[in-house]
């Protein structure tokens, strides 16, 4: 059985650079994509050209708001799907403004047999109180768009009446132990398989993470690196190294920067597979250089 890999992407706009990015990896491996249910740039055809790519299966299910749970919810779509490809041995967290730094080629030879779960993660003794405060207390608008400023306010005010009435969650799950991290991980499929089992027979899990704010930076690492998730098997396997490139220092503090040619000696240099993140114009010189100089 010829092993694959699985891009598992999450997108809502700039439907040419999503297209492209999948064109791309389809050629080697299999691409799958959820589009952001109130994306009003991809819709029903950009969909049917997107699944019209051999090895490319788009879907629309969730609302996805900023903090919230619909991230995870679409990349526990898109692990499912990747799962019940019995070819699919590996798979890649991306966005639809991530680009890859090497070759489909290179990289389907590079992660096919490896065993081993790439990600960046902190553990709870090294976090601030902004980002205790996240699960410390419940959020009561994950639903919502809370970069709205009167959201904001008021998801404040709910949590400073947390405080005052003295509530403040000690785990998430059965987990006292919390690791945070960015979501867009790399990891062979059993771990992704193992996650859904557990996510399944244990849905107070789902429950705790709904209520932090951006869980997604919770979800995945919490259940890798805790002995009590499958007996700890997957502790060994893991190394903590991002291998997606971004910039944050130029960003709003909030999300990485564009990035543009002048960005070409670090993505060059840094031993990084994919960079993130790209946009129409902006980026498009660096792409160019990176296909040239770098597939």
């Amino acid at each position: 059985m010829n092993k694959k890999q699985a891009y598992l992407i999450t997108a809502y706009k700039d439907f040419d650079a999503v297209y492209e990015l999948a064109s791309f990896l389809s050629k080697e491996d299999r691409v799958f994509i959820h589009v952001d249910k109130k994306s009003r740039e991809i819709g029903g055809a950009e969909m049917e050209k997107l699944n019209a790519l051999k090895n490319c299966k788009a879907v629309s299910l969730y609302s996805v708001f900023w903090g919230g749970y619909g991230h995870i919810r679409a990349f526990l779509q898109l692990m499912r799907m990747a799962a019940e490809d019995e070819e699919v041995s590996y798979l890649h967290f991306l966005t639809g403004e991530d680009f890859p730094l090497m070759s489909p080629k290179r990289l389907h030879e590079r992660f096919t047999e490896d065993g081993h779960i790439y990600l960046s993660y902190i553990e709870d003794k090294d976090f601030n109180e902004a980002v205790k405060k996240r699960y410390y207390y419940y959020n009561l608008f994950q639903d919502k768009n809370v970069k709205n400023p009167f959201l904001w306010q008021l998801q404040n005010l709910t949590v400073n009446l947390q405080k005052l009435v003295g509530i403040r969650r000690k785990k998430l799950g059965e987990f006292q132990k919390i690791y945070k991290g960015l979501v867009y991980i790399s990891m062979p499929v059993q771990a992704a398989k193992d996650i859904l089992s557990y996510v399944k027979a244990h849905p107070e899990y789902e429950k705790a993470m709904y209520r932090c704010q951006i869980p997604e930076e919770f979800f995945f690492h919490t259940l890798l690196l805790n002995d009590g998730f499958c007996r700890g098997k997957w502790k060994p396997f893991i190394i903590n190294k991002e291998l997606r490139y971004m910039d944050w220092k130029r960003g709003d503090g909030g999300s990485p920067v564009y990035l543009e040619e002048r960005d070409y000696d670090a993505l060059a240099t840094g031993g990084f597979c994919f960079a993130r993140k790209f946009h129409g114009k902006e980026s498009e010189e660096l792409k160019k250089r990176i296909i040239e100089n770098l597939w």
